[in-house]
Parts: C-alpha cells; sequence; structure tokens
C-alpha cells in the first residue's frame, strides 16, 4: 500500500484511507485498553510520497473518571441543593409577600365604621407602596361618600322631624278638648303649611338622589327663557311686596335654549325665593337675561346680606345654611341651592355667585345655548 504498517493499534479502514491521501486522522478507538483510546494518525509526506505513519494515542480514563465523579457529586449534591433552593426560595417569597399578607389583614379589619383608618406605607417607593396608596386614596373617597351619606340621612330625618312634631302637637292640643269650628281652621290650616312644607322637602331629596344616581329625569324641548322669567316674576311678585323688596326686571335678550321647563322654572324660583328672603326691606332683587355665543346667561342680583369667600362653595351643600341664616329665623332647609345646582349640572350648564358681605350676590347661571336666537 505504500508503507509498511505498525504493530500495535491496527489501522482502521478510514484511517488507512486517509493516510495513503496523506490525511490526518483523529479516532476514539475502543477494544484496545479497558477504556477507549483517542488516536491521532500524521502521515508523513515526502515529495508527494507518504514514508511514513506517525501515530499517537492517549486513553480516555481520565475522562471518564472524571465524569464518573462528577456525576457522584452532583447526585450527592443535588439533594441538598435541591432543599437548599427550596427552603431558600420559601424565605425569600415569604419574606416578599410579607407586606402584602400584612395589607390584606389590614384591609380586612377596615369595616363601614373604621374607614378613617389607612394602610401603612413601607417607605421603600416601591410597586406595593403604589398599591396601598392607591387603596388608601380609595378608602378617603369611600369614607367622603359615607360620611355625606350619614351627615345627609341625619339632616334629612331632622328636617323631617320638625314639621311632623309641629303637626302631632297641634293635632294632639287640638283634640284635647272641644273648640270652635274657627280654631279648628286655624289649626288645619297651620297643619296644611306643614304638610306642604314636608312636600317640598321630600320633593327636595327625590330630586337630589335621583341627581346622585344619575337618573334625574329631563324631558328636553325648546324652552323661552324670557317667557320663564317673566313667569317666575309674577308668581313672586306677591312674596315680595309682602317682604317690600322691590323684584324687578334687568336687561332681557331673548333666548331659546333646550331643556327641562319645569326644572328650569324650579331652578329660577329657588333663586328669587332666596334672593328676596335674605334680603332686607326696602331692598331689590333683580332678574337679566343675556346672551353668548356659547351660553344662554340668567342672572338674579339681590341686595342682601351677601355671602364670605369661605361660605361661597359652602352655600351649595345640601343642608348647609349660614350663622345669619340660621340666627335671622328666614326658615328654610338648606336645600334651594343644591337643588338649583343638580338642574344646572343635569343641563350641562354651570353656576358662578359674585358676592361680598355687605354688597349683596349676583348667581349666575349659564346654559348652552343650543338654540339661542336674538331679534
Amino acid at each position: 500500500p505504500g508503507f509498511n504498517e505498525p504493530k500495535g493499534i491496527l489501522f482502521t479502514p478510514e484511517a488507512r484511507r486517509n493516510a495513503i491521501a496523506g490525511i490526518a486522522t483523529y479516532e476514539t478507538l475502543t477494544g484496545v485498553e479497558a477504556y477507549p483510546v483517542r488516536v491521532l494518525t500524521w502521515p508523513v509526506v515526502d515529495g508527494q510520497r507518504v514514508i511514513s505513519v506517525v501515530r499517537v494515542g492517549m486513553s480516555r480514563i481520565n475522562l471518564y473518571r472524571s465524569a464518573t465523579r462528577f456525576l457522584l457529586t452532583m447526585a450527592l449534591l443535588f439533594p441538598f441543593a435541591l432543599a437548599l433552593a427550596g427552603g431558600g426560595g420559601w424565605f425569600f417569597a415569604h419574606r416578599a409577600l410579607g407586606p402584602v399578607d400584612r395589607m390584606i389583614a389590614g384591609a380586612r379589619e377596615i369595616g363601614a365604621n373604621r374607614l378613617h383608618e389607612r394602610l401603612p406605607l413601607s417607605g421603600a417607593r416601591d410597586e406595593l407602596d403604589r398599591l396601598a396608596e392607591t387603596i388608601n386614596n380609595m378608602l378617603g373617597r369611600l369614607d367622603a361618600a359615607f360620611s355625606e351619606m350619614r351627615q345627609f340621612t341625619a339632616d334629612a330625618s331632622h328636617e323631617l322631624q320638625t314639621p311632623l312634631t309641629i303637626l302631632r302637637g297641634e293635632m294632639e292640643v287640638a283634640l284635647r278638648s272641644r273648640r270652635e269650628p274657627k280654631e279648628y281652621k286655624e289649626v288645619l290650616e297651620s297643619a296644611l303649611e306643614e304638610v306642604e312644607r314636608l312636600s317640598q322637602l321630600v320633593e327636595g331629596l327625590l330630586l337630589l338622589a335621583r341627581s346622585d344616581a344619575g337618573v334625574l329625569k329631563m324631558d328636553h324641548a325648546p324652552v323661552e327663557l324670557a317667557f320663564l322669567i317673566e313667569e317666575v316674576r309674577r308668581k313672586m311678585a306677591p312674596l315680595a311686596e309682602a317682604k317690600s323688596v322691590n323684584l324687578g326686571l334687568g336687561r332681557i335678550e331673548p333666548a331659546e335654549v333646550q331643556g327641562d321647563y319645569s326644572h328650569l322654572r324650579r331652578l329660577l324660583l329657588n333663586l328669587v325665593d332666596n334672593g328676596i328672603k335674605y334680603n332686607r326691606p326696602g331692598g331689590s332683587v333683580r332678574l337679566s337675561l343675556g346672551v353668548t355665543p356659547e351660553w344662554a346667561v340668567l342672572e338674579v342680583e339681590d341686595t342682601g346680606p351677601g355671602v364670605a369667600e369661605e361660605e361661597k362653595e359652602k352655600i351649595f351643600q345640601r343642608f348647609y345654611r349660614s350663622p345669619e341664616a340660621r340666627s335671622g329665623g328666614f326658615g328654610g332647609s338648606g336645600l334651594g341651592l343644591s337643588m338649583v345646582r343638580s338642574i344646572v349640572d343635569a343641563h350641562h350648564g354651570k353656576i358662578e355667585l359674585e358676592s361680598s358681605p355687605g354688597k349683596g350676590s349676583t348667581f349666575r347661571v349659564h346654559l348652552p345655548a343650543q338654540a339661542v336666537s336674538k331679534d
């Protein structure tokens, strides 16, 4: 074949072919020793002729022994590593989820009577702190809503109890002994006044409740605001005359808007009633109507005592009455301006108050000028 085959490790057919062609060959041979042998066959070429072959072999016993020791080591260490990893994972997971467990326990303890409490923050400003802040903000809103509901219920109960107590007292007195027809008539007239007061109070409460629930019914139709103002002025003229208050008209620009006539009438009646009720003898209440490209603006201006800056928002709260109103014996339930704001909101409008103590007040109601006309 061109060279003498050496003794010892025999050539494989592949190594023989490669050696004749002058190509080195790497092989793993078995059966030579107890363990496989890695053999390099390197042909020596001189002048395009293979003159000899160098073969080097190395037993793989150390590799196999190392692999065996590694597998034995892994087999021995794996249970400990698994236990360590599991224990470490449980420890760190428990430690990481500990704040969540405390947050859950704290949230479970907060009931309807403890909405003022808040979840503690760790101060790390991480995701858990942001979650706690979100829950605390939600609790704050719930607390405000529950407080408002409790206050509303208490105030409504108080306002309803007063006329009912008066009714009961007058009727009990009337029934204690026989009376003249005139006296019975006076009792019935007084009872009718209290029934009217109850009716207005219940009607106002229903309007506010429907407004809160978003089901305040509005029958939108074209409304001539100038006609509405004139109707309200005629209706309130006797009350203004009885209080020695001049009820007049300012500038009236013809304007038509889409709205519910009965609710807009109630809105204007409440504003004019307040202007007359809290005015001084000889004072005045003036109604005006203006038009802008976007709004029809109703104005009710009075010469009453005015409203302090810190009370401008409070007077729109339910059952709120200023100290002057309470001490002056003006009556009323404190629902009028709350109903006014609810009606304005239902018409997608806005209301403004311009006032200062001793200089009167001006209420401006802006209604969307969807269909505003000028002569």
